[in-house]
């Protein structure tokens, strides 16, 4: 399972929720550290190099975890990262491969991009993966990032069902790190809209509204 995303749409959350199961063998380091650099991902410089991607990459466990941000930081460089390639070889090398784009709400994600990275990479990524990943022949889901804060386990458990790929969605430890919405420090309340009075107004019983016609 190849987890790619923007940057900043949750690429390290999801990499630690699926890296969970024991069956699975992902980024370790996420399941002790909040945060740790993209170019530390264990399948880090296959998305640069990918002819170095050779079977013992996958001789230790049936299901692997790997995952990249679009664009990504290598060694100091940002990079975009030859998804299609290593998937590509790895289905050479006998390998089943999935694809799981992480969705965030755009406004979000290019504001998240903006106060982190100083730049709105969002059109990057969208272009990459509709040119190179969506046409490919690898099967390719989209992983939600607001349906896992709003149903969390039960969202998992159907993502369980639907990707074909264990996930550990009633572990205690899926929630580690995670206090509240990512979103919700990006959130404000709306004081007034125009379209209230109309709501309201739409909202009265039907004699009422009857009167004014």
């Amino acid at each position: 399972m190849i987890v790619t995303g923007p940057q900043g749409s949750g690429n390290h959350l999801f990499s630690r929720v699926l890296s969970m199961h024991p069956r699975v063998k992902g980024w370790e380091a996420l399941k002790e550290k909040f945060w740790v650099p993209s170019d530390e991902e264990p399948f880090a410089e296959f998305w640069v190099y990918p002819e170095r991607l050779d079977a013992g990459a996958f001789a230790d466990a049936d299901y692997f975890l790997a995952n990249v941000s679009c664009p990504f930081f290598y060694d100091g460089r940002r990079y975009m990262p030859k998804i299609r390639e290593v998937a590509d070889r790895a289905v050479a090398l006998g390998v089943q491969v999935s694809i799981a784009i992480v969705v965030r709400d755009q406004n979000i994600n290019a504001v998240q991009q903006q106060r982190v990275g100083g730049q709105v990479t969002l059109p990057l990524a969208l272009n990459y993966y509709y040119e190179h990943l969506i046409p490919s022949p690898h099967a390719v889901h989209f992983l939600d990032h607001e349906a896992f804060f709003l149903h969390k386990a039960h969202y998992l458990r159907w993502l369980d069902s639907v990707l074909q790929f264990p996930i550990a969605w009633d572990s205690p430890d899926v929630m580690r790190f995670i206090e509240q919405d990512a979103n919700h420090k990006y959130v404000s309340e709306v004081k007034d809209h125009w379209l209230d009075a109309t709501i309201q107004a739409g909202r009265r019983p039907f004699s009422e509204r009857a009167t004014e016609n």
